[in-house]
């Protein structure tokens, strides 16, 4: 017997957040409480940090020599987890 594939998780953006060099923050949904499935969830949280990141510093802080330092979060929701991905600087 064949069952039908899972779904796949969404990522809904919860929150942006930051406006200055560092401290930028964004915080998306997982609908899923395995990590295996987070993937969709953390690739648009750090493309939409990048983004804000390069719209506020005017630009592309992934090229810098030193990198990209980054936070990760996960916080555990009825309907999934919260993954925050934060800018260090």
């Amino acid at each position: 017997m064949q069952t039908a594939p899972e779904p796949e998780p969404a990522a809904e953006t919860l929150t942006r957040t930051g406006g200055g060099e560092v401290g930028q923050t964004v915080t998306v949904h997982a609908s899923s409480t395995r990590p295996a499935d987070w993937g969709r969830a953390l690739a648009r949280a750090v493309s939409l940090l990048i983004e804000q990141i390069a719209d506020t510093t005017g630009s592309d802080s992934c090229r810098a020599p030193g990198g990209l330092d980054l936070s990760l979060h996960v916080t555990a929701l009825a309907s999934g987890e919260a993954i925050t991905v934060t800018w260090n600087g």
